[in-house]
C-alpha cells in the first residue's frame, strides 16, 4: 500500500483550462530497515529503471547508502520532449516548442506575452511606449540594468538588428520557404535575413536612436505594436562574427533538430567577412582604455583594462551594426544577414556565442543530445533573479520514462505529453504535484475550395452551388457531439476540461469567444452518403477518439467520414485538394492578431481553408490596423462570430496538458531541491517566460 496518494490540488490556473499543479504533502510510511539512509522517503516504484544525469550531475537511487552530491540541491532537473533548435526567435527553429521553452529561461525582454494573450512589461528591462496613434510611434526606452550575460549593456544596435531583420526592408530577394518557413536555400552574396514580421513590415523607416531611447514611427497602425519588436540576438557578437576578419568561422554541421523545424542551410563558404572601409569598427587594440584609480593593485588594474577593453571592443562592434544599418550600406549588411539567419542555432555552445550571450537571469552552459543545461546569469540585474544555481532541461526521455525520473529524483519537474497510461503511472506515484490543464485549442476547419464536397464549385449544376455547400458545412459542423468528445477523450485526462467556443487562440483574454449563429438549413438527407474527408493526426489519442466520435456521429446526418491517410502537418498547407475538413490543434502565435488575421482573410498568408468572404475581409483589415486594446478585442469577437455562423470552423475542446512535480521537503530530502509552485506547461504557447517563474525570485 502506497504511503500517501499523488497529490492533486486545485489551486492556480493553467493556460487555457484549470490547473491542478500545486503543494503537495510529503508521505507519511514507516521506512522499514532496507530504506533510504540520510531521510529518503521510500518510493511505491522502487523497481523502477534509474535514469542517468549527463553533465556530471550523477544518478539520484531512489535507496542508496552513498552521499547526495551538493551540487544536486542548486540544480533543478525539468523533463519535456521538446528538442531546442534555435534561440534566433524570429526563425522558424527559433518558435518551435522547445526553443520557445529555452529562450523563455535565458532571455528577457521589454515584454512577455502570457497564454490569455496578456502583454506584461519588464520595466527592468525597459519601456515600451505608445507615443502618438497618428502615425502609430512607439518609443523603446532601454533599462540601465539590461545587460547581456557577457556584461555588455543592451542598447540600440541590438533593436536596430531586428528591425533589420524583421521588417524586410533591407531585403534583396524574397527567400524560398519550406513548409515549416524555414529558409531553404539562397545565393550567399545578398542581403537576406529572410524573417518579415506582419507588424515591422509596416514600419519601413528605419528607427530613430537617441541614447538609450529608439523610435519606431509605423506606416500604418498595427494592433501587435506591444509585441512587434524586442530584442533578439546580441548586436555585438553578430557585428563582430560578421565583420571581424580575425572572427572564427560560422559552424559548419547542421545542428540537429527536428526535421520540421530545421533551420536555413549554411551556404557553402559562409564564414567572417572582410569589413569595408566605410564600416570598419575601432579595433580593440586601439580602443581608449577607462581611466583606473591608482589605487588598483596590478591585478585589480589587469582585471579593470580587460574589462574595458572588451567593452569598448564590443561597443565598437554595435555601432558597426548601427552604422550599417542607418546607412544601409550593402557591404557589411551582407554578412551580417548571413550570420544572423545562422546563429543561434543547437549546436555546440563553443562554437556560437550568440548561445552564451543573453538577457535572462539564466545562460546557456551546454547543449548536447540529452537536452540543454543553462547556469546562473552573474551580470543579471533585472527583477526576475535565478533561484537556482542549474536548470538542466532533458528532452531525451520518452513519457513513461520521464514519470519514473521523477519517481527516481533523476527529475525535479516532468512535462509528458498526457495520455491515459502516463497519467495513470503519475497518480501511481507518491510524494507529487499532479498538474492538469488545457492547451491548445482543438479546431475542426471547413477546406472551402480546392474542389471538395464544401466546394460551391463542386456543386456547379445545382441552381445556388454555394447555398449546397453551405448547407452541407452546416450539417457537418451541427453533427459534431463536441460534449462527446470532451467527455470521452479529453475529461479523462483533465476533469475540468470543457466544451470550447474558443476561435481566435490565445490572442485575448475572453475577446476571442462566439457562440454559433443561427445555422444554414441542411439538405435533406441524400439517399447516397456524402463523403467527407478529415485530415487529423490520428497518432494522438485524443484525436484519434474524437475523430471516431465524429465519423460515428456524421453517418447518422448522412455523411461517411474518410480519415487521410498523410502527414497533416504538410498536408494541410501543401495539399488542400486532398481533404476537406481537418481536427487540428491551433496554437498561439508571437504576433496574435496578425496571426489569426492571415488565417482567415481571403488569401491571407496562413488561410489553408480558401475560406473568402469580403464582409470578414473588412472586418479583419479594421483588425489588423487596431492600435487600441479594448476596441481590437470587440473587432475580435466579431470575427469569431462571423466565421462561426458562416460554418468555417468549430472549436471543440482544448487539448490535455500534464506536469508532474516532485514534493519534498528540505529535512526528509536532503541534498535535493525543493520546487513549488509549477504551474501546467503548455507548449502550444507564443512565450514560455511566465512558466519558469518558478526558478525566479
Amino acid at each position: 500500500m502506497r504511503a500517501t496518494s499523488a497529490v492533486r490540488p486545485t489551486a492556480g490556473t493553467g493556460a487555457g483550462g484549470t490547473s491542478t499543479a500545486g503543494t503537495g504533502t510529503a508521505g507519511t510510511g514507516t521506512a522499514d530497515a532496507g530504506a533510504c539512509t540520510a531521510g529518503r522517503r521510500p518510493r511505491a516504484r522502487a523497481g523502477a529503471a534509474l535514469l542517468v544525469l549527463p553533465l556530471g550531475l550523477g544518478a539520484l537511487a531512489a535507496c542508496t547508502s552513498e552521499p547526495v552530491d551538493p551540487a544536486r540541491a542548486g540544480t533543478v532537473v525539468v523533463s519535456a520532449d521538446l528538442p531546442f533548435a534555435s534561440l534566433n526567435g524570429a526563425t522558424a527553429a527559433g518558435r518551435a516548442p522547445g526553443s520557445v521553452l529555452v529562450r523563455g529561461l535565458v532571455q528577457s525582454g521589454f515584454t512577455s506575452l502570457a497564454p490569455d494573450g496578456t502583454v506584461t512589461v519588464d520595466e527592468s528591462f525597459g519601456t515600451v511606449e505608445k507615443v502618438t496613434d497618428d502615425p502609430l510611434t512607439v518609443r523603446y526606452t532601454i533599462a540601465p540594468t539590461a545587460r547581456w550575460s557577457d556584461g555588455v549593456p543592451v542598447g540600440p544596435a541590438d533593436l536596430l538588428l531586428e528591425w533589420a531583420a524583421r521588417s524586410g526592408q533591407l531585403d534583396e530577394v524574397v527567400p524560398e520557404l519550406d513548409a515549416d518557413g524555414a529558409v531553404v536555400s539562397t545565393s550567399d552574396d545578398v542581403v537576406l535575413f529572410g524573417a518579415p514580421s506582419a507588424a515591422l513590415t509596416r514600419a519601413s523607416s528605419v528607427p530613430t536612436v537617441d541614447g538609450a531611447t529608439v523610435t519606431v514611427v509605423y506606416d500604418v497602425p498595427v494592433a501587435d505594436w506591444e509585441v512587434a519588436l524586442d530584442v533578439n540576438l546580441p548586436a555585438h557578437v553578430v557585428g563582430r562574427w560578421a565583420l571581424d576578419p580575425d572572427a572564427p568561422p560560422l559552424p559548419t554541421v547542421a545542428p540537429s533538430v527536428p526535421a520540421a523545424t530545421s533551420t536555413a542551410t549554411t551556404a557553402a563558404g559562409d564564414g567572417p567577412a572582410t569589413t569595408p572601409a566605410a564600416t570598419q569598427p575601432a579595433s580593440p587594440s586601439t580602443s581608449a582604455t577607462p581611466a583606473t584609480t591608482g589605487d588598483a593593485t596590478p591585478g585589480e588594474q589587469d582585471t579593470a583594462d580587460a574589462d574595458g577593453d572588451a567593452d569598448a571592443e564590443a561597443e565598437a562592434w554595435a555601432q558597426a551594426v548601427v552604422t550599417a544599418v542607418q546607412q544601409q550600406d550593402r557591404a557589411a549588411l551582407v554578412p551580417l544577414s548571413r550570420v544572423w539567419r545562422t546563429a543561434g542555432r543547437a549546436t555546440d555552445v563553443a562554437s556560437d556565442p550568440t548561445l552564451t550571450t543573453t538577457t535572462g537571469p539564466y545562460v546557456l552552459a551546454q547543449v548536447d543530445a540529452s537536452g540543454v543545461e543553462v547556469v546562473r546569469n552573474e551580470r543579471y540585474a533585472g527583477d526576475a533573479a535565478a533561484s537556482y544555481d542549474r536548470v538542466r532541461l532533458r528532452t531525451d526521455l520518452d513519457p513513461l520514462a520521464q514519470v519514473d525520473a521523477v519517481d527516481d529524483d533523476a527529475v525535479d519537474v516532468a512535462a509528458p505529453v498526457s495520455t491515459r497510461d502516463v497519467l495513470a503511472a503519475a497518480e501511481d506515484l507518491e510524494d507529487v504535484a499532479i498538474g492538469t490543464g488545457g492547451d491548445a485549442v482543438l479546431q475542426l476547419v471547413v477546406q472551402e475550395g480546392a474542389g471538395g464536397v464544401f466546394d460551391p464549385t463542386s456543386h456547379a449544376s445545382a441552381p445556388d452551388p454555394a447555398a449546397i455547400a453551405a448547407g452541407l458545412r452546416a450539417a457537418f459542423l451541427a453533427s459534431v457531439p463536441r460534449e462527446e468528445v470532451v467527455a470521452d477523450a479529453v475529461r479523462p485526462l483533465w476533469a475540468r476540461a470543457q466544451v470550447s467556443d474558443v476561435v481566435a487562440a490565445q490572442v485575448a483574454p475572453a475577446a476571442s469567444t462566439a457562440a454559433p449563429g443561427e445555422p444554414t438549413p441542411a439538405p435533406e438527407r441524400a439517399a447516397d452518403p456524402v463523403t467527407v474527408r478529415v485530415l487529423t493526426n490520428t497518432a494522438d489519442p485524443v484525436r484519434s477518439v474524437a475523430l471516431d466520435l465524429i465519423t460515428d456521429a456524421a453517418a447518422d446526418a448522412g455523411m461517411a467520414v474518410v480519415p487521410v491517410d498523410a502527414d497533416p502537418a504538410q498536408t494541410l498547407r501543401t495539399r488542400p485538394e486532398d481533404w476537406d475538413a481537418a481536427l487540428v490543434p491551433v496554437a498561439q502565435d508571437d504576433l496574435p492578431v496578425a496571426a489569426f488575421v492571415a488565417r482567415w482573410r481571403s488569401g491571407g498568408a496562413t488561410n489553408v481553408t480558401g475560406h473568402t468572404d469580403p464582409a470578414l475581409d473588412a472586418v479583419l483589415d479594421a483588425l489588423a490596423a487596431q492600435p487600441d486594446r479594448a476596441e481590437a478585442a470587440d473587432a475580435l469577437t466579431s470575427a469569431a462570430q462571423a466565421l462561426r455562423t458562416w460554418g468555417a470552423v468549430l472549436p471543440v475542446v482544448r487539448t490535455p496538458a500534464l506536469t508532474v512535480t516532485a514534493v519534498r521537503d528540505p529535512e526528509s530530502d536532503p541534498g535535493l531541491p525543493v520546487v513549488a509552485d509549477v504551474p501546467v506547461l503548455t507548449p502550444a504557447a507564443a512565450d514560455l517566460t511566465w512558466w519558469w517563474g518558478w526558478t525566479r525570485r
